[in-house]
């Protein structure tokens, strides 16, 4: 009996998901150490229309 072949994934769709995680990481440490910089960030909430 021959042992089975494992189904291994890609290399390249290894590096995207470290890639992504990693990035998920940096993200929430910048969060952490820099909140004023993500403060000042548009997050799309609707504003009242002034009249000139």
């Amino acid at each position: 009996m021959e042992p089975k072949q494992k189904n291994k994934p890609n290399a390249l769709v290894i590096s995207l998901v470290a890639l992504v995680a990693l990035m998920i990481v940096i993200y929430f440490i910048f969060v952490l150490f820099f909140p004023t910089v993500f403060d000042s960030m548009n997050t799309g909430e609707l504003q009242p229309v002034k009249p000139e």
